[in-house]
């Protein structure tokens, strides 16, 4: 006499080979959209970092009530308290992550927190000031969006999100 067989459970081999397959074509297809998500994010992140560094001189240059300088040059960001542009203290320096680079660019803050042009008139040169950032090898565009810090004439601080889209 024979015995029923038990119905079967679980995934048969070729069941598991299709969904390996479809799953294979799937990441095919996101994979170029990992590497902008990447770039994006990296970009976004040292943004945030020369953010918090620009901020930082302004408040320490109305917490001193001295002049505050902020520089870029690469990947580096000093904070240096400029009273006396011969004799700077370097009060902070930061490094941008993941190879960003942010261009070259000096903002200096009086001690109201206003951001100034000593070089062309260190008393009364209220100036906007535009600090751009990009990741070597990388084109800005509407999918690689690279942000641009921007410092209004007022002392306003505003981070964009994308300088190519007139922030």
């Amino acid at each position: 006499m024979r015995h029923p067989m038990p119905k079967a459970r679980g995934l048969t081999l070729i069941e598991l080979m299709v969904a390996i397959t479809v799953a294979a074509f799937l990441l095919m297809a996101a994979a170029p959209h990992f590497a902008d998500y990447s770039n994006n994010s990296r970009l976004r992140e040292g943004g945030t970092t020369l953010q918090t560094e620009t901020l930082f001189a302004q408040s320490e240059a109305i917490k001193r009530n001295r002049v505050v300088r902020l520089t870029t040059s690469g990947s580096t960001v000093q904070v240096l308290e400029a009273q006396d542009p011969a004799n700077m203290t370097l009060l902070r320096e930061r490094t941008l992550a993941g190879g960003v680079t942010a261009a070259t660019a000096t903002v200096d803050f009086t001690p109201r927190g206003y951001p100034v042009n000593r070089a062309v008139n260190p008393s009364v040169d209220f100036v906007a000031a535009a600090i751009d950032l990009g990741l070597p090898g990388v084109t800005c565009s509407s999918e690689q969006r690279c942000p641009g810090l921007r410092v209004d004439a007022g002392g306003g601080i505003r981070l964009c999100g994308n300088k190519l889209s007139g922030c």
